[in-house]
């Protein structure tokens, strides 16, 4: 499995996001490295189609797909992981969110919750 996190250096929020990356895959037991990629220029921003900071995917496919955004140098919003309000967002991805997208990449269909 490849592990990617995709961060602008104005992000803020990068490592949060790496850290509930590496909770994730330690508590399910993967030993897979995790690829840093910097992105900080627009030119490269449109090479890796990066929606904006932070940004994980796995075997290429983005954990929260925003293809009606432009690729870009900008912080991106997840959807909170209580779901008490379908509206509440945050700035880093939720656990809950990552996990699913590892189970699908493993093909666990919906096997764990948080």
């Amino acid at each position: 499995m490849r592990v990617e996190l995709l961060y602008w250096d104005g992000d803020p929020n990068y490592m949060a996001a790496r850290q509930r990356l590496v909770e994730v895959l330690t508590e399910d037991a993967f030993e897979t490295p995790i690829q840093m990629i910097s992105v900080n220029s627009p030119a490269d921003a449109e090479l890796l189609a990066f929606r904006g900071s932070p940004t994980i995917r796995i075997d290429g496919d983005d954990i929260y797909p925003v293809a009606s955004e432009p690729p870009g140098l900008r912080l991106r919003s997840y959807p909170r992981d209580d779901d008490l309000d379908a509206d509440a967002t945050e700035s880093v991805p939720g656990k809950r969110l990552i996990r699913r997208a590892v189970e699908r990449a493993r093909g666990w269909g919906h096997g764990r919750h948080e």
